[in-house]
């Protein structure tokens, strides 16, 4: 059976899109159904190397540099595997993430005196490892362990605490009227496609949209961000999704905790532009993610610690001054988020 969904755009018009929903077998009915489809591409495709996706997952289309079509049920299984990435990356304490001087002097300190048995008084923080408290923000690089396009580019990881629920602050990332708030260098961004019916689920429960099969919030984006001592402004298109975890997602967190993630979209399956705008620089987000989870505070005001993965491809941009950037990057977004809810009555 093929359902059509009806993605707004930009809240003025809409964009029909095809997906099949069938699980027949019949060989016959499979190439129909594939040839419908194909006719009603996005023209939206996305780097699927590392999300270890079968061919059924991608019955509509797969090119030979590794995207497939963003049509399709593929899409759901897209998502399963970025969000199977991200939980991984943001959960990982492992000894392959490489921790700045600062971070490293602080988690030193803090292991010395947990060994040497004071008492650590940190005030609210997290039961899980290298939580973050405080004022404090956590950095660590690691070279990327996935295969494919970009893996030679470093991952960074950022970590602090937030005075604001975790409802409040997954709500702010998914507002794309809110990112010039806290992001100094956007100049904005905009939601081009809404791909989840709107009204039948939430990012704040575990109803799944009736026609995606999907809990949470799936839309296509563009952002442009204007860094220092770069001559054209820097474009982003990225597939974002946000849910609600829950116990299965296998994550240690207070109460409650949701889990977003990104990656680039291209306009030809070569994963290219189309061309058709020269007056900016199209970057590339090969995997973001913010794990967002909740802390118990003994005095009972809100606070959620936010847990930041960046893995991203700036063309044209040094390897070292690229990590630099990130890291520094990484620090201020964690900052930033802070200040605007500190700034809160």
């Amino acid at each position: 059976m093929l359902v059509e969904i009806e993605a707004s755009i930009d809240g003025t018009s809409s964009y029909n899109i095809l997906f099949d929903e069938s699980k027949s077998r019949n060989s016959t009915c499979q190439s129909r159904r594939k040839s419908s489809i194909k006719t009603q591409r996005t023209n939206c495709y996305i780097r699927a190397q590392d999300l270890r996706l079968t061919d059924e997952n991608l019955n509509l289309y797969k090119s030979e540099h590794a995207l497939v079509s963003l049509d399709g049920s593929g899409l759901v299984a897209v998502i399963s595997g970025l969000v199977t990435i991200g939980l991984k990356e943001a959960t990982d304490e492992s000894n392959r993430w490489c921790a700045t001087s600062s971070t490293d002097k602080i988690l030193t300190k803090r292991h010395k005196d947990m060994k040497n048995g004071v008492r650590v008084n940190e005030g609210a923080i997290g039961s899980w490892e290298n939580a973050a408290s405080g004022k404090d923000v956590l950095i660590w690089s690691s070279k990327c362990t996935r295969p494919g396009h970009g893996s030679d580019y470093p991952v960074v990881k950022a970590r602090g605490l937030i005075p604001a629920s975790a409802s409040e602050v997954v709500d702010l990332l998914r507002d794309s009227s809110q990112v010039v708030k806290y992001n100094k260098m956007s100049i904005g961004r905009v939601d081009q496609f809404i791909l989840t019916q709107q009204g039948t689920t939430s990012v704040h429960s575990l109803q799944k949209c009736p026609q995606l099969g999907v809990v949470g919030e799936v839309k296509i984006m563009s952002s442009k961000s204007q860094p220092p001592l770069v001559r054209k402004p820097l474009e982003f298109k990225t597939l974002f999704y946000a849910r609600l975890l829950d116990k299965s997602d296998d994550v240690e967190f207070d109460k409650v905790a949701y889990i977003t993630v990104g990656r680039s979209v291209w306009e030809t399956p070569e994963g290219t532009t189309d061309g058709k705008d020269s007056s900016t620089t199209r970057c590339e987000i090969l995997l973001s993610v913010n794990l967002v989870r909740q802390v118990t505070t003994d005095c009972g005001t809100q606070c959620c610690e936010l847990t930041n993965i960046t893995h991203a491809v700036s063309p044209g941009v040094p390897m070292f001054l690229g990590k630099q950037m990130g890291l520094m990057a990484a620090e201020n977004y964690i900052k930033d988020i802070r200040a605007m809810f500190e700034k809160q009555p």
